[in-house]
């Protein structure tokens, strides 16, 4: 009997200690992991290109977390409407593109808890001038494919909508006459606006809440994004960086 204790005694101390260095190693893995986070570099000032890097507040708000966290991370840059099937097919570890949280979008990823609430807004040109929400009516608009924008602009009554693969081809569209309007988050009218001289931001229409967005596998990866993310908004560093940006 005793040398059954022994054994079992044994065996229980050899399991754990094979448990514990399987924890320890898939820690090391994690702290070793470079993820790879995701975006559509085309909207100023959530994100955008500067000097070929990636830019803006949704980029600061990574590094952020980066430095709480201690992850590694590099950044890939693709359309919008890629982001998240490659999160679903794993090719990516984390999207990050002023994402609005949707019940569709939520049955496809996880987001963290939402970091803003941004207003959506319709911009012009003044050679083709839309004078208010009374004018909206029975105009073609340009959204982003695959953004929540694109079904705004259905909403539009005699609306007509022009899917873009990104908002640098719809601001071309725009700009030559091709379309009436294009769709964006406020935040990103107002850069738009104050680059080109030649739009107007027209209205704005309710607000969407943001979100990061990961695989549905990825639990302990979004719990660390969310501890950083609920001390970034309770120090007010996301309320600089808000600030910071305008948005």
């Amino acid at each position: 009997m005793k040398k059954f204790l022994k054994l079992l005694t044994f065996g229980l101390c050899a399991f754990m200690l094979v448990s514990c260095n399987e924890k320890e190693r898939e820690n090391t893995l994690a702290s070793e992991k470079t993820y790879v986070i995701a975006t559509n570099a085309e909207y100023p000032p959530f994100e955008y290109l500067e000097n070929d890097k990636i830019v803006g507040l949704d980029a600061d708000i990574i590094s952020e977390i980066a430095k709480k966290t201690g992850i590694k991370y590099e950044w890939k840059n693709m359309n919008f409407d890629g982001l998240i099937p490659a999160l679903q097919t794993k090719k990516i570890d984390v999207a990050i593109a002023g994402m609005s949280i949707t019940p569709e979008r939520a049955k496809a990823v996880n987001f963290s808890i939402l970091y803003l609430t941004s207003n959506v807004a319709i911009i012009a040109n003044k050679s083709k001038p839309i004078n208010g929400k009374e004018d909206l009516i029975n105009k073609t608009y340009g959204a982003e494919l695959g953004t929540t924008k694109e079904a705004v602009a259905r909403k539009i009554k005699g609306a007509s909508v022009v899917p873009f693969s990104s908002n640098t081809a719809a601001l071309v569209a725009l700009k030559s006459g091709k379309i009436d309007g294009i769709v964006v988050d406020e935040s990103v009218a107002n850069s738009f606006v104050q680059k080109n001289p030649d739009l107007v931001l027209v209205t704005c229409l309710d607000g969407e809440p943001k979100a990061i967005a990961f695989n549905k596998d990825s639990v302990t990866l979004k719990e660390k994004f969310d501890k950083a993310l609920k001390e970034l908004l309770d120090d007010g560093t996301i309320t600089k960086l808000r600030e910071k940006y305008g948005v």
